[in-house]
């Protein structure tokens, strides 16, 4: 093929009818015989605008750029408004990676013939590739404004909306899309995908699914089903998923990574730690990867590394929300609320729709003292599923508003502590409605009783009516709460917390008992201890102590010690006592995990306590107990204090993420001995 037409005999060529069954030839993919018959036309008449043209697509389709960019060129000179002519020169360009000059191509192609649909919308690819969304939403509006039903035009007009971060628009977009081309996939994907970001999963996975249904192969189909599937706990479906894709390409680090984050999901952390090598052998600069290696390293107490590591994923994509997401809460770990702040800030300015990104932004909030916002955001631990059980009750949530004449149900989330931290509000709530039900732990359920007589204190269901596992006949109230958020009501400033707010009361005869056992002990000071969570991993741990690191308080004279560790703690108590000679004694036939409230009465009757940030810290507080409890820097339910509001008895201490404690140890032990009135020797 050369851009000069061969000589051919053409006598008396009809010049329409060569031109139209040329076209038809090079159609069907015949490029020998329909170049012969451009060239006969060119022969006929070299000033041809159509067959220049066509010579010059024909050559880019058979990978020849130089002489179809001269062809089209030629074909401009005698027809320098040729429309089509300019958009097949910018496609040129394009292959080329000539981006400036395709654009350049394009506009005069649009410039030329304004109804150009198809110059139209590569122009706007071309822009939204240089992240210039604004100007390719532009486009795709040009595109739809001729042509209403253009599917492709919907879909990249939704994926420019998105970047734009108008999810709503971006998602009746997409949905239009699929709504006329319901049976292709790339419009299913791409819908999924749309739903995916406005936080709709499971209406995602089920286009996801039609979408594979339609290209059973297609990997970007089933890395991004297999993400979803692992977000919403479908683990087992995410790695068949995931690892059909990498049978299809094996070179597929997104497979890879979301096979790290089921593995990293299933405390597998070597595991995970391969998959995120195998991305990055294939792409070294994949920020995702970086992510979720970060998230291991955090997982493992490495909080440097994990920090490096959400670091280098930001500096390879300034834009991914997660990434500071994870940031931030590293920073919140190790004690840094405000920088956290930050970070959390820039992830909802990126993504606006991140539940988990709200919650942690409530959480350093509360951290920083800023009581109003943080409260005003507490409801999104439910929605991010960090905060359990998730029981919605629509139409019966109590907001706080008067309820001297309504039934009031406030029902325990999370773990013991917090139950027992947030219970403190009951007070409150007991004269402020008609009538209080309280559902709590079975174990507290006595306790929590005698406390408060005129509620009706029952063990925890966890139906609701939004789950519609509780009957209508089983409501019993008018408006409902879970603990933590009527707190968020009730305690909105520090000069809502009351100064001396009342205890909870233990069983009178249970005392009797703890007090006889503690008085055989012998005399001076009984102190309570428990120096760990029953729940440990390496993060934790960073937080709790052993009780080997508690020796020398342990060897105070005429002070005697109690075991509050509520799990299994004999082989550490045998230990301490065979490796150092010191004896923590445990009242016998108490069983302090189950039988909550004769550990409330124990921890009534002790002098002090010294522990961890568990529940015994929770209990001894909201009994009223002069309580040394070391916890993380700047814990949230500090509410930006040096102290817990909560329980004005309760002395803290911050924990910094090291594993030498012994600092720590030494005040805290001279602050006990100091309280207790007893001389370290």
């Amino acid at each position: 093929m050369s851009p000069t037409p061969q000589s051919v005999q053409a006598p008396d060529l009809d010049l329409d009818r060569t031109m139209k069954q040329a076209i038809r030839l090079h159609k069907k993919g015949r490029f020998e015989q329909a170049e012969k018959r451009y060239n006969k036309i060119l022969v006929a008449q070299p000033a041809h605008a159509g067959a220049l043209h066509l010579m010059g697509v024909l050559a880019h389709q058979v990978g020849k750029n130089d002489e179809a960019a001269l062809w089209i060129r030629k074909s401009l000179d005698v027809d320098p408004n040729f429309s089509d002519a300019y958009f097949n020169l910018a496609l040129i360009h394009e292959a080329e990676d000539r981006i400036g000059e395709a654009e350049a191509c394009y506009r005069h192609a649009v410039e030329k013939e304004p109804t150009n649909a198809k110059a139209h919308l590569n122009l706007g690819n071309l822009l939204f590739n240089r992240d210039e969304f604004v100007e390719a939403l532009k486009c795709y509006d040009s595109v739809l404004a001729l042509s209403p039903a253009d599917s492709l035009a919907h879909k990249n007009r939704s994926r420019a909306l998105g970047a734009l971060k108008d999810g709503e628009e971006s998602l009746k977009a997409a949905a239009r899309a699929v709504e006329l081309r319901p049976d292709e996939a790339i419009y299913q994907f791409e819908y999924a995908n749309a739903l995916r970001e406005d936080g709709q999963t499971q209406k995602a996975v089920h286009h996801f699914e039609i979408a594979l249904r339609i290209t059973p192969d297609d990997v970007n189909i089933l890395c991004n089903l297999g993400g979803v599937l692992k977000n919403i706990g479908r683990r087992e479906e995410a790695k068949e998923k995931l690892e059909r894709a990498l049978e299809i390409q094996p070179d597929c680090p997104e497979a890879y990574v979301n096979l790290a984050n089921i593995a990293f999901d299933n405390d597998e952390y070597q595991e995970a730690v391969n998959m995120v090598e195998a991305a990055l052998e294939i792409r070294p600069h994949y920020a995702e990867a970086y992510s979720t290696l970060g998230r291991v390293f955090s997982a493992q107490a490495m909080n440097d590394d994990a920090f490096a590591c959400f670091q280098k994923a930001i500096e390879l994509a300034p834009d991914f929300a997660e990434a500071y997401v994870n940031l931030g809460s590293v920073m919140q770990t190790i004690g840094r609320p405000e920088d956290a702040l930050k970070a959390y800030e820039i992830a909802l300015n990126l993504k606006p729709k991140m539940d988990m990104a709200y919650w942690n932004l409530a959480l350093a909030l509360l951290s920083v003292g800023r009581l109003d916002e943080g409260w005003s955001l507490f409801g999104y631990g439910f929605t991010s599923k960090q905060r359990a059980p998730h029981r919605p009750f629509p139409g019966l949530l109590w907001e706080g508003e008067d309820v001297s004449d309504k039934t009031l149900f406030v029902w325990r989330e999370q773990g013991l502590g917090d139950d027992i931290r947030f219970s403190t509000v009951y007070h409150d709530l007991s004269t402020k409605a008609k009538k209080l039900i309280i559902e709590t732990d079975e174990r507290l359920v006595p306790l929590y009783q005698r406390t408060w007589p005129n509620a009706l204190v029952r063990p925890e269901t966890r139906t609701s009516t939004g789950l519609g596992n509780m009957q209508e006949a089983d409501v019993d109230f008018d408006v409902t709460a879970p603990a933590g958020m009527a707190a968020s009501y009730l305690r909105r400033s520090l000069d809502m917390f009351p100064t001396n707010p009342a205890p909870l009361v233990p069983d009178p005869e249970v005392q009797t008992r703890c007090r006889e056992w503690l008085e055989s002990l012998g005399g001076g000071p009984k102190v309570g201890i428990a120096w760990r969570s029953s729940l440990m991993t390496k993060t934790r741990a960073l937080y709790h102590t052993k009780i080997t690191d508690w020796a020398d308080l342990l060897r105070s004279k005429g002070v005697t010690f109690v075991n509050l560790q509520y799990d299994v703690a004999e082989g550490e108590l045998d230990e301490l006592q065979s490796k150092h000679g010191l004896t923590i004694h445990q009242m016998p036939n108490l069983d302090l995990y189950n039988d909550l409230d004769g550990a409330a009465a124990l921890t009534s009757c002790i002098d002090a306590v010294v522990t961890s940030p568990t529940s015994v810290a929770e209990m001894a507080g909201a009994l009223h107990i002069p309580t040394f409890c070391y916890v993380m820097s700047a814990h949230p339910m500090q509410l930006g204090t040096d102290h817990l509001p909560w329980f004005p008895g309760t002395r803290l201490y911050s924990m910094v993420d090291i594993s030498d404690h012994s600092d720590l140890v030494t005040t805290i032990t001279t602050d006990v001995l100091h309280y207790l009135g007893v001389s370290k020797d």
